[in-house]
């Protein structure tokens, strides 16, 4: 999970230098990875939520 949220960030900064020098392909590609990456993030927490409500219930 670290290594994804570093990947996350780094990503999210490589976006913001793509698309400030026009980049407009790459910036497309970047951010579709940095989603990717969220979505990861997301569906991580989401899992790690729901252990904790079946461990309490």
């Amino acid at each position: 999970m670290e290594n994804l949220q570093f990947a996350q960030g780094i990503l999210r900064e490589l976006r913001q230098k793509a698309e400030a020098d026009g980049e407009k392909l790459l910036t497309y590609l970047i951010d579709m990875a940095y989603l990717e990456a969220s979505d990861r993030i997301r569906a991580h927490w989401i899992g790690h939520e729901n252990e904790n409500r079946r461990a309490k219930g």
